[in-house]
């Protein structure tokens, strides 16, 4: 047991001053490191030894003052000076447009003029909607259908169109009184052509009603002469 503790001790103990060791930091001075890094920054300053740049180095030692850092530095932050009027001339006109574009978005997005049109505008596309379900009732044909039929789609994606645009109110009423007058306008060239449909449906239909009366008009007539014959003969024979 003893021999147990003392272990731990000394495993505790082992883990301690390895610690405090990874812990401690060494300084060691170093002169011509630090006048390089003096010149590189600044510089100021000469390399160390010089017969060591001299030998080996001779070109950087003769740029290396002239192309420090502080000089770069020091241009870079001139030059960003003249760009300052710029920079507050940019920001001012962005700063005011920001504010115009959120004026402009508070009316955009929020579609008011489609809450006072919208009755006006569905009711016409209802009643055009009637118009055009009912043109093969009156007798035209599935072709004419189908093209009324493409107008009243293409009147709704219209519409649809000025729902989803990115544009004032303003110009949004003033888009949807456009289509509901074109709606308007369809509507009243497909109500003549449903008249027109409706006369010659009627037309057609009255001509092949007296068509059938007169045949059968004649066919009687016939009938009856056939008969009148046939008793015509009998009457002979039995004479």
């Amino acid at each position: 047991m003893n021999m147990k503790r003392q272990t731990l001790m000394m495993a505790l103990l082992f883990a301690v001053s390895a610690g405090i060791k990874a812990q401690s930091v060494t300084y060691n001075h170093d002169e011509s490191v630090q006048n390089q890094v003096t010149i590189q920054e600044t510089g100021a300053g000469s390399f160390t030894p010089d017969l060591y740049y001299d030998a080996f180095h001779k070109s950087y030692r003769n740029w290396a003052p002239e192309q420090n850092k502080l000089s770069f530095r020091t241009l870079t932050v001139a030059a960003m000076k003249l760009q300052e009027p710029y920079a507050e001339k940019i920001d001012s006109n962005l700063t005011k447009r920001m504010r115009v574009e959120a004026e402009n978005l508070l009316d955009r997005e929020v579609d008011a003029a489609w809450l006072v049109e919208k009755g006006k505008v569905n009711n016409a596309l209802s009643t055009f909607r009637e118009h055009v379900e009912s043109i093969t009732l009156n007798g035209g044909s599935y072709k004419t259908y189908e093209d009324w039929k493409e107008t009243y789609d293409m009147v709704v994606f219209g519409i649809q169109c000025i729902q989803d645009g990115y544009m004032p109110n303003s110009e949004r009423e003033q888009q949807y009184m456009q289509a509901y007058k074109d709606v308007r306008a369809k509507d009243v060239t497909l109500v003549k052509l449903l008249s027109l449909l409706k006369s010659s449906h009627h037309h057609y239909w009255s001509s092949h009603t007296l068509q059938r009366k007169e045949n059968v008009v004649r066919n009687s007539g016939l009938n009856s002469l056939t008969r009148w014959k046939e008793a015509a003969v009998q009457a002979m024979q039995r004479k």
